[in-house]
Formats: C-alpha cells, structure tokens, sequence
C-alpha cells in the first residue's frame, strides 16, 4: 500500500485529493509520480498499464504541481498538452484535472475535440491557457487555423498511444512532435506498445523513464473469462439467456460491425430490457445522449463497437459481453478490460461459435490468462437467480419507506385473508410475468455446443438441439410471407406486424428474416391456423398479404421466393438475383450463403 502523501505531492494537490475521498496510490501512481517529480519533469517517459489502471492522476498530479510553480507566466500558448485517442476520454481527462487543481485556480486548462462548437474553443484559447487536453483531429485543425502553436510547449502527454494508433492518428502525433521545441519532454502512456508506437520512442524520445505494472498485454487479473460454445443461430438467445442469468448487469456488449450492433440492441430493447447501440453511425448528439444514459444507468447495456467504444471510462462495469470475438486479438483485451477497474472484480463472457472457437487459444496466449469453457445456465437457474435477487433486494429495502407507509393502510383491505405464501407469489408473478412466459412457454433448447478440437471434425448437423438444424422444431410453424424491405418491413417491423394481426404474445413470433421482396418467421405450431387465417385477410400499405408454410425436411434450405411467391431455381436453393437477408431474431433458419450477405464487408 502506498500512500499519496508519501509521493512527494504538494499539499494542494493533496488536499485536492483527500476531498476526492483518495489516499491510496495504484500501483502506476505509485511508480510514475515520484519518478517525475524526482527529475522535475525533465526526462521523457514511458508508462505501460492496463486500462482503468489510474493513469490520468499518474499524470495529471505531477503535471499540475510542476506547471503550479509557473504561475505567475500566465501564456498565450499552452505550455502542457494532452493528446487522448476521442472525445469522451479528452471530456474525463479535462475534468478529472480540474478536480486536483482545485486549489490551484490560476492554472487554466481547456479541453477541445471534435463535434462542438469550433469558434467558441478559439475563443477560449486566445484568452490564453496553460494545459490543452485535445483530439489530435481537433487540435491539427486549430494549428492549420493558427489558433494553437507548440512553441512554447513543456511537456506533451500521449495518454492512449495504442488508442489513437488504432484510429489512424499516428501522423497527426508525429507532426505534433516534429513542430514542438526540442527541450519539450513527451510522457508516453499507452496499454501496450506496437511497433509504430515504439518507433516514436526511438525517434522523439531520449533516455526515458520505464516504467511497466504487468507484463505486456497480460489481462488485469481482476477479470474472470469464460466461453459459451453456442451456434450462430442460437447467438442472440444465448445472450439474453447470459443477461438474465446476472440480475443487476452493468454491461458492455460488443459487436464487430455497425449493422449487428443496431440490430441486437433494437432486439433487446423490443424484449424489455434497457439497452442502446453506440457506433460510428450516431450523430455527435445522438452519442452524447446515448452515453449520458448509460453513465447515469439509465441504460444498463451499451451495445457498441470497438471503434465507437475506444476512449470510454465507464466506472463499475461488471460483465464485458463479446457477441462475437473480434478479428484483432489485442481487441479482446481492450474490450475485457472496460470491466474489472479500480480494485473491483469483473466478468468477461463470449459468445463462440465452432468456427470462432480457434482464436480461444490464440488469445489465452495473448492475454496471459485462461478463458474457462462454461456452460449456459439453466431455465430454472436463471429463474431461481431472478427470484433470490429480488428477494434480497426486497428484504434489505430501506431508502423510500416512508413515501409509500402512508399509502399502505388504504391497501391492505385488497389483501385481506390472504396468506403469505399466496401474497408472495402474486407479487413475483406480477413482477416477472415476462420472464415467466418467456422460460414457460418455449422449449429449452440446449444452447450449449461442445468445441471442436480438430480441423477435420464436423458437427453433428442433425443434432436436435437447433443448432445447425435447417428446418424447425415439431412444436413450431414457419411461415413464408410475401413481405419484405421494399414493402416498408425491417425485421422488428415485421415481427410487430405478426404479432399484433395474429393477437400473439411478446415471445410468439420468433426467427425472423426479410429480404428485399420477402420474409420469414416461426410461430408455436398451436397457434399456426390461427395467424394463418388472421394474416391471409390482411393487408399492408396496399399489400395483399400471402403466406406459405415452410417444410420442416432436416437438412434441407428454405428456398426463396419471387415476388409471386414462386420457389426459385438455383443450385442448393440459391436464386440467380442479387438480394439481401437482414438477418433478425438469432435462432431463424440459416438464410442461403450466396449471394446474400448477412453484414458489411469487415
């Protein structure tokens, strides 16, 4: 244990921090803030630690005690800079110093970044500043406008540096550093070191300072990983099957593209839970609300991209879910580390497919750590789970009492003559009536798959558990409709249009697919004469609406279909015309490989 007050920090800084409520230093505190000190910022550094590790105040407190003896200087030109890979990460770091220089109010600071107002920041640095914190994309165009110049720079801070690497900002850095003055000195910080990054070591950097908590990109042993082997068809509901094994979820869920971030988010918001999607899509705005939601928990799961989530410091994440592995091993650790953070524990769960499942080893090298190959939790787990958290949620209630006791007298006449046992249950019942009828009223179908160990090994396609079984189960109908995307239908869009022609309950229409002309869906085999009648009687935007059955042969492709709604010729199924499946909710029948797509190229 190390305490700030044995650093060597000023007492403002340390007063600052005490009303912080910090006294204990994080390890690269620990090791960065003396070594600085020591040498009075002199000397260039390089810091290597994970995120969530502590790394602005390793920074931030030495930068403000060293500028704090320059105060009477007052410049026109920033003498410190911090470079931050996004804007919501130069927002924190911006904000996070304003609180340790509390006791320092000549020490101005600004932060500037993309996607606000432009002239309202050269207002602002014309009135002169001592800390820029900024996105390099920002901070270029300020220099290109002669708004900022590096001439006076004393110290440049590459918080990040892999960060902004991966999104492309490694020139707009070495043009910082080659228009900066010679005697400036750079503090790198950075998670790991690739290549181009250590290349900057060597040409911009002089006899640094090391300092390294961790071997290079180890995984934070606050984090545990575990795999679910699942099919891709099976992905979406062994999700929600994870989400609601872990009452109380602070989650981040990662995609790897665009579409399927909109879509599974879209999803789970239409099954009741509070979500929303964040990539590269979303207007600044849009972004700003969606993480303002997120940061104040009124969104409980951030469905994102790693490029939208790069730079995002979100406190007491507890799961990091991985809807699919990403392509770029040293990803995972990104991804896995927004959990685990600031001495809590934390979760990394992924959903694995067979043919994902060899990057597991890969990246048990990459991370240093084991991922332990788990299996889904059970119908009666996850209600068991639901129902003791709950309870215990109940049972420990004490914020808000005095509220509702005025209330309760004129209520317990309703209740009069019942027991406890049967008041209990009413309540659960009314509190979990979804939940109840989604783990009723379908079959369990065993989400988990066993990992291939061999190249040459091939699943037992047939298996009667949904995975890789191309027609339906015995109890389920799935229908063709002659409705598609150029009707107006989305896959959410359609799934609505169903249920509510049909009178069906929330989870009655599954596996939803709409192509371009046409679409499909699954109903329970009770309830199939009675949406056929309801659906062949309706129509939509001028639309006569047709339905076909869908044959449940094991093995065998649904073939598409005209516009007329005959079956198209074409080798294994497959039409001649270009088209496209959006694919919806996970545990549809596998559209035909080609020539449809079922995401961006990645």
């Amino acid at each position: 244990m190390t305490l700030f007050s044995s650093l060597g920090l000023s007492q403002p800084i340390l007063d600052a921090i005490a009303a912080l409520g910090f006294s204990e230093a994080t390890p690269i505190q620990a090791e960065t803030i003396p070594a600085l000190l020591a040498e009075e910022g002199q000397r260039d550094l390089i810091a290597l630690a994970q995120t969530g590790t502590g790394k602005t105040a390793a920074f931030g407190l030495p930068l403000l005690q060293l500028l704090d003896g320059q105060r009477g200087a007052a410049p026109k030109k920033p003498l410190a800079l911090i470079l931050s890979p996004t804007r919501e990460l130069c927002v924190q770091i911006a904000g996070e110093l304003e609180k340790y220089a509390a006791n320092m109010p000549h020490i101005k600071m600004l932060a500037v970044y993309g996607g606000s107002n432009i002239r309202t920041q050269q207002s602002a640095m014309r009135k002169g500043i001592d800390i820029l914190v900024a996105t390099p994309g920002r901070l270029m165009d300020l220099a290109r406008r002669g708004d900022v110049s590096f001439d006076a720079l004393q110290t440049l801070v590459l918080d990040e540096s892999d960060e902004m690497l991966n999104m492309g900002f490694l020139d707009d850095v070495k043009e910082v550093l080659e228009q900066a003055p010679d005697e400036m000195f750079t503090w790198l910080f950075s998670a790991t070191l690739p290549k181009p990054i250590e290349s900057i070591t060597r040409d911009f950097m002089e006899d640094p300072i090391r300092v390294q908590i961790g071997q290079r990109n180890m995984a934070s042993t606050q984090v545990e990983h575990f795999a679910f082997m699942t099919t891709r068809e099976n992905r979406y509901v062994g999700l929600r099957r994870l989400i609601d094994s872990a009452p109380g979820m602070y989650a981040m869920i990662f995609c790897t593209t665009k579409v399927e971030t909109q879509e599974t988010a879209e999803a789970l918001i239409g099954d009741g839970y509070t979500a929303a999607a964040l990539h590269g899509d979303l207007s600044q705005q849009q972004r700003d609300l969606v993480m303002h939601a997120f940061r104040t928990r009124q969104v409980r799961m951030l469905v994102c991209t790693d490029v939208a989530a790069r730079g995002i410091d979100v406190k007491e994440i507890t799961h990091v879910i991985h809807h699919r592995l990403p392509n770029d091993l040293e990803s995972y650790n990104h991804r896995s580390g927004r959990t685990g953070r600031a001495g809590n524990t934390g979760l990394s769960w992924a959903l694995v497919t067979n043919s994902e499942a060899r990057k597991l080893p890969q990246l048990e090298r990459e991370i240093k750590r084991e991922i332990q190959r788990a299996q889904f939790p059970s119908r009666n787990d996850v209600v068991k789970g639901q129902l003791m958290h709950f309870a215990e949620k109940v049972a420990a209630q004490t914020e808000g009492m005095e509220l509702v006791e005025e209330h309760v007298a004129s209520l317990m006449p309703l209740f009069e003559g019942l027991p406890a046992k049967e008041l209990v249950t009413k309540f659960l019942a009314t509190e979990f009536d979804l939940l109840f009828r989604h783990y009723a009223e379908h079959v369990d179908l065993d989400l988990n798959r066993q990992e291939r160990k061999g190249r040459n090994e091939r699943p037992d396609r047939f298996k009667e558990d949904g995975g890789g079984r191309q027609g339906g189960r015995s109890d389920e109908q799935r229908f063709w409709i002659n409705l598609g995307t150029k009707h107006g239908f989305s896959w959410p869009l359609l799934k609505d249009f169903v249920r509510e022609a049909g009178r069906l309950g929330d989870y009655d229409v599954q596996g939803v697919n709409v192509g371009p002309a046409h679409g499909y869906f699954t109903v329970p085999s009770a309830k199939a004469d009675e949406v056929r009648k309801a659906l062949e009687h309706s129509e939509f935007n001028g639309q006569r609406v047709k339905l076909d059955p869908v044959e449940h042969h094991v093995g065998r492709m649904e073939r598409p279909r005209d516009e007329s709604g005959n079956r198209m010729r074409g080798r294994g199924g497959r039409p001649f015309n270009k088209g496209g499946f959006s694919e919806g909710r996970p545990g549809s029948a596998r559209p035909p490989k080609r020539p449809y797509n079922r995401s961006p190229r990645r």
